[in-house]
């Protein structure tokens, strides 16, 4: 990464008109330091939505470009033959719980039994008590009125058995219902990452695939975006990471736009230095409100100090172990300086030489 000095005005170089060594004369300036930062630009709020296996692209029921809304079905992966299943599940539950509700055909049939069975139970009841009356009076016989009393007590046996088989069938028809939707669960849990929804009411910036194509394990298959705000992600070199503060001014470019500078505004800097680039990444909202292009490649710089009047001089004069010559009268005097930016053809100095003092270079 580099730093840049942004520098306000232009250098005094000063001749003496019968000397031939070039001299500066030492001033302050405003100078404006900022870091180097390369990265993209990103929807302000975006989701990569992802395949938890490898899968086909069975369907893409968006394009780029298109609005959705949240939990709006946009992709489906798999096989027609996995839809296919998931179909005979969704119909055996309805059907299964069509079958376990109260009123329901099977239900029904042992209802009108079981009616029928208390109806003739009720009149055997009746038939019993009336052929005892009458067996005690010599009417008929003690033998009459105990087959009346076996045959109410064998309907009673008949209207509580089909009791206990209404029981019975409506509590295999629960179980069936509650297997089929576990089954069914089961079914939706494997699928569950291969029906892609819209975490967000927002916009498709991207598509990946093609349908019928192979996606691998977690490669994105759409970025979903909130539209109408942009941030940058940008990598900073872990030697400037320390300078960089939220609310910083950032100046960017990006091809898209050649030639024109955009500006944002630092507002993250997440702390985890990314081993293989030995950066940090750090996040700036844009403040333009132009139509940007996600994953467009930006180059920024960081203001890290601005309008800061301090004393500089050009590069050239700087000796190595940050000395100058110094010039005194007639004389030049090699003295050691302080120095503490420097890029391109401008340090800056801060200690060793003030304001008015005449330094040459040497040819």
């Amino acid at each position: 990464m580099r730093k840049l000095l942004l520098i306000a005005g232009t250098a005094i170089l000063v001749t003496a008109c019968k000397q031939k060594t070039p001299v500066y004369t030492v001033q302050r300036r405003i100078l404006n330091e900022a870091v180097y930062a390369s990265g993209e630009i990103m929807p302000g709020a975006y989701y990569f939505l992802k395949s938890n296996s490898t899968d086909l692209l069975l369907q893409m029921k968006v394009k780029e470009g298109d609005a959705v809304i949240r939990n709006q079905v946009l992709a489906v992966l798999g096989t027609p033959s996995e839809q296919t299943q998931a179909a005979i599940l969704q119909r055996q539950v309805a059907l299964a719980g069509s079958n376990a509700n109260e009123g329901s055909a099977a239900l029904n049939e042992l209802q009108e039994r079981i009616e029928q069975a208390k109806q003739q139970h009720e009149a055997d009841e009746v038939n019993a008590a009336r052929y005892t009356d009458l067996a005690k009076d010599k009417a008929v016989s003690e033998k009459d009125a105990e087959q009346a009393r076996l045959q109410a007590a064998g309907s009673l046996r008949t209207y509580k058995a089909l009791q206990q088989q209404y029981l019975s069938q409506k509590n295999i028809l629960a179980d069936k219902f509650l297997q089929t939707r576990e089954q069914l669960a089961a079914n939706n849990q494997v699928r569950e990452g291969k029906i892609l929804k819209s975490p967000v009411n927002g916009t498709v910036f991207k598509i990946y695939g093609k349908e019928g194509e192979l996606v691998p394990l977690n490669n994105p298959v759409l970025m979903i975006g909130l539209p109408g705000t942009f941030k940058l992600e940008l990598l900073v070199d872990e030697r400037d990471i320390a300078k960089i503060r939220t609310g910083q001014k950032v100046y960017f470019e990006t091809e898209v736009y050649a030639g024109k500078q955009f500006a944002a505004t630092i507002n993250k800097i997440i702390p985890v230095l990314q081993k293989e680039s030995r950066s940090f990444q750090v996040e700036a909202a844009v403040l333009d409100s132009n139509t940007f292009y996600p994953q467009s490649s930006v180059e920024a710089n960081i203001i890290i100090r601005e309008n800061i009047p301090a004393l500089m001089i050009p590069a050239d004069y700087l000796l190595k172990g940050d000395s100058v010559y110094l010039q005194q009268g007639k004389e030049l005097r090699k003295i050691h300086i302080g120095t503490h930016t420097r890029s391109g053809d401008w340090v800056e100095v801060t200690g060793g030489l003030k304001p008015g003092d005449i330094i040459a270079k040497k040819e």
